[in-house]
């Protein structure tokens, strides 16, 4: 999706405001940001443009950047060039320094009031706000100078405030922000390996110190009268320090008296100030990077990373790893991507500068402006043959034919390149010819000859009427041309994981079927196998005829089908087993009820509620009829009843059933129960404005009466209140509260019902950048964006974090009894920790988008290994769980 850049003549007062959309750009746009320096715009706007003569100096502009925020960036230049208007923007965060400071001093205070009292002091009244989250204590005095000169730039001759705080200075359009650091670090590791064109690495390790002879102070108790010698101690060392490697120095710090104080200190410069790593910088071009088909997943890890954030760098000549971050980027409002970033982990060039910000950002501006123009002026001479060149328009002013030559004189060039409009040709004796070598303007190559060994990156093409077959690019397609259009039918494709070839995959497209078939007697082909036209990925379909042997084990939506048939399975987390305090029929009914609603993701709460209501509707008996079989009368445990009166509630809620696909016995409270969990968010659930929570809301609820009225007004919807069914509910909660539910050895499904399975196990083309990859899991979606997740079976957590592996996000893996692992990837919250042991429906997290994803949903895994040494190792999860 292209993002515009908005015009406007002033600052809006609503920041979300949108002004005139600016499209006809002649090149693209440019944001470029340094840390606690430049964040600047560029553009070159279309001489011809719509709105060119409204870009003026000191008009605002604003654009996309990389953070997902638009910000403002106010015109400082305006220049023409042959082609356009050069536009050069400085970021609105600038205007603070319009203001004056007479004098502000803080004798010792953290970042916000250091930044509050640069605001106190202005001379103007202005929009910025000035915001900190250093905790720090510092003294700054910042006196006769503008704001964002005494917080990065000179600060009249003085440390600025960055360089006081040892902090970054954010801008996030009126909004100032004095931070300890800008970005995040989440635990991005890149290897660079061998190295790129697009990729410049920069190493000083003249500077580094990987062993301290560390000297303190003089202790306390110290007589001074004597002359004493201060604490010491030699030496403090990084791991993997030999004599080959070592470099020593010495560092001081008086404010250490005792020796476990110094080494306390010494081990900072290591692991905060990293003083044991080389000073490193890598300039990645990210244009080259993105189309280099060897390096894409380098340059997915790196387009990630925001403006600040850490990454961990293998350095290939070192063999070591180093932390660097975002320093800079140039980035592409408009496309939303990067052009070009600096990481790096020199930091202290950013915070030392004695050079005014303002106008080293302000150089920065009318060097990029003169760049631009030059730019121009340099490609039109290439192209008029004014550089040297043996290029000939032909003719000057209105050509009609460009001419490639030997010799700067056409009448005596003898290699000869003609360019017209009919084709391109080429000429060993002179502009006349003959062109022995030509390719027309309608697709053909003519040649004296071809020389070929192995043919390598043609097509190759065979035509029968409306049908084609193609080679192209290591695939084989199929194609139907219908005019002038060409639709493929069918193909075979190479399929791709982490980028290395896994195999081939057939491939059927909508509207069109696939067959394997025999021939009969009568020369007619008879399908075997068949994926017929109406077949999607999102509605997959597979016809079989004749006689199907399976020789193994057959599973049908996860359960295995043998000769005894399939097995329709519990219902909702109930495994047909009950605590000992359970004991008469009645208690059973209920209890039944109360395990597959905490199996189904209730909470225990709003799981009393339904027994409240199964209480005053039927007892909990689903065969309970209050007709005997007349239409307009309820039947089982929740009394469903046809409005219309039409049929019997028996008959009614049957026809539920076969709407829902609920297979099992109707008479049960297992297929009751399903149908519930069906039919209430399908249309039967209408929140009221006494009780305005949606279905999955309900589910969740923690207070009974709420819970229990809520059922009453929302689902059962009776023209009499039920208060009595609140005090019922609470007599359940009361009695099954503290019993605990059975495990069984048996797993259940992650969310609540109604689950979708998004994405199947197995090979498919990945929806983050379109290869082929194995899905090791299956993804999993309720409706709920933030559906709690429930641990599949009882175990010990071994993974909380997102410190694993990137593409899952916050992780949870649980280790089961059974040798089994399940994992749960992508969460926006993580409620448990490493070494917990954990229940078969607790509650560990909640549903979310962290890692690469397109949207919510929950990646559910199971496994044999920790991790997983290969594919086979991975478990499908419809092999333990009917979904």
């Amino acid at each position: 999706m292209i993002r515009k850049i908005y015009l406007y003549d002033k600052m809006p007062t609503n920041l979300e405001e949108n002004g005139i959309p600016i499209i006809d750009w002649k090149d693209l746009p440019e944001i470029t940001r340094s840390l606690n320096n430049s964040f600047s715009f560029y553009g070159n706007y279309l001489l011809n443009g719509n709105n060119v003569k409204k870009i003026k100096k000191e008009k605002y502009l604003k654009a996309y950047t990389e953070n997902g925020t638009y910000q403002y960036f106010r015109i400082k230049s305006v220049k023409k060039n042959l082609s356009g208007i050069s536009i050069t923007a400085l970021h609105i965060g600038y205007e603070a320094n319009r203001n004056f400071i007479q004098n502000a001093y803080v004798a010792n205070g953290n970042g916000k009031q250091i930044m509050n009292a640069l605001k106190s002091n202005l001379v103007l009244n202005q929009p910025f706000r000035y915001e900190s989250d250093v905790a720090s204590y510092h003294q700054f005095s910042a006196k006769q100078v503008n704001p964002i000169d005494a917080i990065i730039g000179s600060n009249n001759g003085n440390q600025n405030l960055t360089g006081v705080c040892d902090a970054e200075l954010d801008m996030d359009n009126y909004t100032l922000t004095l931070k300890e650091r800008i970005g995040d670090d989440n635990g991005f590791r890149i290897d660079f390996g061998k190295n790129l064109a697009s990729i410049e690495e920069t190493v000083d390790d003249s500077a580094v110190v990987n062993r301290l002879f560390l000297v303190g102070g003089v202790p306390d108790d110290t007589d001074y009268n004597v002359e004493q010698d201060p604490v010491t101690f030699g030496y403090l060392s990084v791991s993997g320090v030999t004599e080959e490697n070592v470099q020593i120095a010495k560092r001081e710090n008086s404010e250490c008296k005792t020796v476990e104080d110094l080494k306390k200190w010494g081990q900072t410069l290591f692991d905060n100030d990293r003083i044991h790593e080389p000073k490193v910088t890598h300039e990645v071009d990210m244009v080259v990077l993105e189309n280099t088909l060897e390096y894409q997943n380098i340059y997915q890890k790196v387009a990630r990373l925001k403006f600040g954030d850490t990454a961990y760098i293998s350095l290939k000549n070192l063999d070591i790893q180093v932390q660097e971050r975002m320093i800079e980027y140039t980035w592409y409002p408009t496309l939303a991507k990067y052009k070009s970033v600096v990481l790096g982990n020199d930091l202290e060039m950013y915070t030392s500068s004695i050079e005014t910000q303002v106008n080293s950002v302000k150089k920065k501006l009318e060097t990029k402006s003169n760049e631009l123009i030059n730019a121009v002026n340099n490609a039109s001479q290439w192209i008029t043959g004014n550089k040297g060149g043996y290029v000939l328009l032909d003719p000057k002013d209105a050509p009609r034919r460009i001419l490639i030559m030997d010799n700067p004189n056409s009448a005596d060039a003898k290699k000869v390149w003609q360019w017209n409009v009919d084709g391109l040709g080429y000429s060993s004796t002179g502009i006349n010819g003959k062109y022995g070598l030509a390719m027309t303007r309608d697709g053909a190559i003519v040649a004296d000859f071809i020389t070929a060994g192995v043919l390598s990156g043609i097509k190759i093409r065979s035509v029968n009427n409306d049908f084609i077959i193609e080679l192209d690019n290591g695939r084989i397609r199929f194609i139907k041309k219908e005019g002038s259009s060409e639709n493929e039918m069918f193909a075979f494709a190479p399929t791709y994981s982490g980028g290395q070839l896994q195999g081939i995959n057939a491939i059927q497209n909508q509207g069109y079927s696939f067959a394997l078939s025999s021939v009969g007697s009568n020369g007619a082909f008879l399908n075997v196998l068949e994926i017929p036209k109406d077949s999607t990925a999102d509605n997959r379909k597979l016809n079989l005829y004749g006689e199907v042997k399976v020789d193994g084990n057959f599973y049908v939506n996860g359960v295995k089908i043998d000769k005894n048939g399939g097995s329709s399975g519990g219902g909702g987390g109930w495994n047909g087993q009950y605590p000992p305090e359970v004991t008469s029929d009645r208690d059973k009914r209920y209890w039944q009820i109360w395990a597959m609603a905490i199996g189904a993701g209730f909470s225990k709460q709003a799981a009393a509620a339904l027994l409240g209501n199964a209480q005053g509707e039927s007892d909990a008996d689903p065969t309970a009829d209050e007709s005997g079989g007349r239409p307009g009368f309820g039947y089982g445990v929740w009394q469903w009843t046809d409005s219309s009166g039409a049929s019997s509630g028996r008959i009614y809620m049957i026809n539920l059933m076969t709407r829902a696909g609920v297979t099992d016995n109707p008479d049960t409270i297992t297929a009751q129960f399903k149908l519930l969990m069906w039919h209430a968010p399908n249309g039967q659930w209408i929140a009221t404005s006494s009780y305005p929570y949606s279905w999955t809301q309900f589910m969740t609820l923690t207070d009974i009466n709420t819970a229990t009225q809520a059922f009453v007004s929302n689902f059962e919807r009776p023209l009499n209140s039920h208060p009595e069914r609140s005090t019922w509910a609470q007599e359940w909660y009361n009695k099954f509260v503290n019993l605990e539910i059975s495990s069984g050895g048996s797993y259940i499904a992650p969310i609540a019902s109604p689950i979708t399975v998004t994405s199947e196990m197995g090979w498919r083309t990945s929806p983050i950048n379109g290869t082929q990859e194995f899905h090791n899991a299956i993804d999993l979606v309720n409706g709920n964006p933030t559906t709690p997740i429930l641990a599949s079976g009882d175990g010990q957590v071994v993974q909380a974090g997102s410190n694993y592996y990137d593409w899952y996000g916050n992780y949870t893996v649980i280790k089961h009894a059974d040798g089994l692992y399940t994992g749960y990837a992508h969460q926006s919250r993580i409620d448990v920790s490493v070494g917990q042991n954990v229940k078969k429906g607790q509650q560990i997290g909640l549903m979310g988008a962290t890692g690469p994803v397109t949207g919510p949903h929950l990646h559910f895994q199971f496994m044999d290994e920790y991790w997983p040494s290969s594919n086979a190792h991975f478990k499908n999860p419809r092999d333990y769980i009917k979904f």
